[in-house]
């Protein structure tokens, strides 16, 4: 697997290169890169998930367990681009009442500079 992090206006920008199915199988790569970023107090974090088709029960595990390391340090993380399949897993499990899901990554940065 292939994760890309960029810098965009002060927000790390996660984007995962030629994956389609966030499972059991890149959680624990995921959370060993995002992990240390999110624990530095303030760090603003987009998930990019341009791409990914499909999400498991680990998948939303791990976005859990990230979304917890951020919070408790005061750092925040975004959703974006998800596809019709993901968002539907999503709202399945009433995630978006706990998550911050925006359309794009324009949205995401326009979110954080309004402090939202």
């Amino acid at each position: 697997m292939m994760m890309k992090l960029t810098e965009l206006q002060g927000c790390v920008v996660t984007e995962f290169a030629d994956l389609k199915r966030f499972t059991l199988a890149v959680t624990e790569d995921v959370k060993t890169e995002l992990k240390p970023l999110l624990s530095k107090k303030g760090t603003r974090m987009i998930f990019n998930f341009e791409g990914i088709e499909f999400i498991d029960s680990s998948g939303i595990g791990c976005i859990i367990s990230l979304v917890k390391t951020a919070k408790s340090n005061q750092s925040e993380i975004k959703l974006c681009h998800l596809s019709k399949e993901v968002m539907d897993v999503m709202e399945l499990l009433h995630l978006p009442m706990i998550l911050d899901i925006e359309k794009n990554i324009e949205s995401c940065l326009q979110s954080f500079s309004q402090g939202k």
